[in-house]
């Protein structure tokens, strides 16, 4: 049996009954991706239909509780474990996703692009590289920047692998081609070189996930 509090292996122990279409995202999807920074365990983030909402709310008996937005510091401390509604399903994004322990996980490649678009943080950044180094010989390249190289999230997709590939000392992430497909945006504030450099000094501290030795 599963710990009380172990929202992701709940629902694994749940998987045949869980209310289809849905994905898992957020910091768990990324875990699952990067095998670096580990999530809060009695929080899973699903992204479901707008109308499944209620069907999910039933589905999900106490102890668990079900978010349709982000829950407050302490509704999240008094949760014993709980999953956040995030927004609408499409079906895109179903159609691309992977199965991991019996569950429908959001791509990498989308799961990427989420997290280039809301991603504010160092550490948030730090996942973005740590999930391209892990998932280097796996990603659909050409999709990734097909999707992202008409907006600024291209601008910020290649500023991370340019770095990662600085501090390798190698074109550890190969990209040939893809530079020239990227719209430099007018709007975008440049990544400051010394934020690049520690955005990559967690990954240091996390050798044996990546396969060459950074500098």
């Amino acid at each position: 049996m599963p710990r009380k509090n172990d929202a992701l292996a709940n629902l694994v122990a749940e998987a045949e009954t869980l209310p289809e279409p849905y994905l898992i995202t957020g910091p768990q999807a990324a875990y699952v991706y990067h095998r670096w920074l580990r999530p809060i365990s009695k929080m899973v983030d699903v992204c479901i239909p707008e109308e499944s909402k209620a069907t999910w709310q039933v589905a999900l008996r106490p102890p668990w509780t079900v978010f349709t937005k982000t829950p407050t510091l302490r509704q999240a401390c008094l949760a014993i474990r709980m999953v956040i509604i995030e927004p609408p399903l499409t079906q895109k994004r179903y159609a691309r996703r992977i199965i991991h322990h019996g569950l429908n996980f959001i791509s990498a490649e989308d799961l990427c692009i989420d997290l280039l678009r809301n991603s504010k943080t160092q550490i948030g950044l730090s996942e973005i590289a740590a999930l391209l180094i892990r998932q280097k010989e796996t990603l659909d390249w050409v999709y990734l920047f097909s999707e992202t190289s008409s907006s600024w999230l291209g601008y910020r997709l290649l500023e991370i692998i340019r770095m990662i590939n600085y501090e390798a000392g190698q074109a550890l992430l190969k990209i040939p081609g893809f530079e020239t497909q990227v719209i430099l945006p007018s709007n975008v504030t440049a990544i400051l070189p010394d934020t690049l450099k520690d955005i990559l000094r967690p990954l240091r501290l996390q050798r044996e996930m990546i396969s060459v030795q950074l500098a």
